[in-house]
């Protein structure tokens, strides 16, 4: 399982060093220079009489044009060598799972935060508790025995530290995607989003840092290669017993904060998501 996480991570590597090549060379061979025509992708290099095109470096435009096209051929050889590497990571930790399901649980124990008792799921997580998977079995107690007081802690914050977190609740509800489709029996399905949804953080992303939604790839690789899930917030529209969104004061939809977790792997579809994405402007 180690050499495939390491195979994955390396193939990931090169994968986004060929795909920021691409993209590279996309821009030089579409960008206008001066008001010039831009030398383009595949418009033609000789003018109406067939003559090489006197306002571009034709001899530029051609090197560029090939290694675009010998990118564009290795990708997707990597993205099939990819593919059939986390199949084959995947059906590794299936068994893994099934082992895991064989094993004896640990005794219920007595969550005082739900102020219910709770037993462990296979993964190790909190099983019959709201958001218990993203909640560890072996942490419950110890916030007790650790004599935590999140009072006392509070008061001990410099005002440094209390202007970060602040900082960190603003970035964490500001949506920077949009949830356009999620597919049937898709990772996206099982964690619950839905069409409408608002994506606020998405992992280590949020709209400072998203990069167009680039960055939401690299999470998702990084993610499947550790075999880990990934913590989502959303905005999600308040509806009423008929179905129909509920409206604050300002007659606009009243929208409730959700943390869901998505675990990315191979299924029916394509990718390893299943959910279509747009960027909110």
């Amino acid at each position: 399982p180690d050499d495939l996480k390491s195979l994955i991570l390396s193939l990931d590597e090169r994968r986004k060093s060929q795909e920021e090549e691409a993209s590279a060379i996309t821009d030089e061979l579409t960008t206008s220079i001066d008001g010039k025509e831009p030398m383009g992708i595949s418009t033609p290099l000789v003018d109406e009489e067939g003559y090489p095109r006197a306002d571009v470096d034709v001899y530029r435009a051609r090197h560029l044009r090939k290694r675009l096209n010998e990118i564009r051929f290795d990708h997707s050889i990597l993205m099939k060598k990819m593919e059939e590497v986390m199949i084959q990571k995947m059906a590794n930790e299936k068994d893994e799972e099934m082992d895991s399901r064989k094993k004896k649980k640990p005794k219920p124990k007595y969550d005082s935060k739900s102020g219910k008792w709770v037993v462990s799921s296979w993964d190790g997580t909190v099983a019959g508790v709201e958001n218990g998977h993203l909640r560890k079995f072996d942490d419950i107690g110890k916030e007790e025995e650790n004599g935590s007081l999140p009072l006392i802690k509070d008061a001990r914050k410099s005002s440094q530290q209390h202007q970060s977190e602040q900082e960190d609740v603003i970035q964490q509800v500001i949506p920077f995607a949009k949830i356009e489709n999620v597919l049937a029996d898709s990772p996206a399905s099982e964690a619950r989003l839905k069409v409408g949804d608002e994506l606020c953080r998405f992992g280590t992303v949020d709209y400072t840092n998203h990069r167009g939604l680039r960055a939401m790839s690299d999470v998702v690789s990084r993610a499947y290669s550790d075999s880990a899930s990934i913590m989502l917030v959303v905005l999600r529209k308040k509806c009423t017993i008929n179905g129909n969104a509920q409206l604050n004061d300002e007659h606009r939809p009243t929208m409730q904060q959700i943390t869901l977790k998505l675990t990315p792997k191979p299924w029916a579809g394509k990718g390893f998501v299943g959910c279509v994405f747009s960027p909110i402007q």
